[in-house]
């Protein structure tokens, strides 16, 4: 399995931080890189291994922003943290997607018969 994201100006703000703020220190810096791929792997490990999958454009907005969530909460609750309950409807919405997305890559990588697998559908 494989880290996709990275610390982005994006993810700062959600952790409360602006991308050039000065109360950001190395630590928490280091911080955050460590727990954003320690979520990614916990998100990967209750879906499936498919990096494919991830990096897909239909997935991977929900990939990142179940990953973020993951983040949040692990980052500012370190020492009690249950992963969030965004994250893991997300998670749930992206585990139906990844069996379709399964089963049409064992049909020899045909989507053109598929269903949608967007959020929804």
């Amino acid at each position: 399995m494989a880290a996709f994201l990275e610390v982005d100006s994006e993810l700062k703000r959600t952790l409360g931080f602006l991308p050039d703020d000065e109360s950001l220190d190395p630590q928490s810096s280091a911080r955050m890189v460590s727990i954003l791929k320690a979520a990614e792997l916990y998100v990967q490990n209750a879906i499936g291994k498919n990096d494919k999958f991830y990096q897909s454009d239909e997935i991977k907005p929900l990939y990142k922003l179940a990953c973020f969530a993951i983040t949040a909460n692990w980052f500012n609750h370190p020492s009690s943290a249950p992963s969030s309950t965004t994250a893991m409807s997300l998670i749930g919405q992206m585990r139906g997607s990844f069996d379709l997305y399964e089963s049409e890559e064992q049909q020899n990588g045909s989507t053109s018969e598929s269903r949608s697998t967007e959020p929804g559908n």
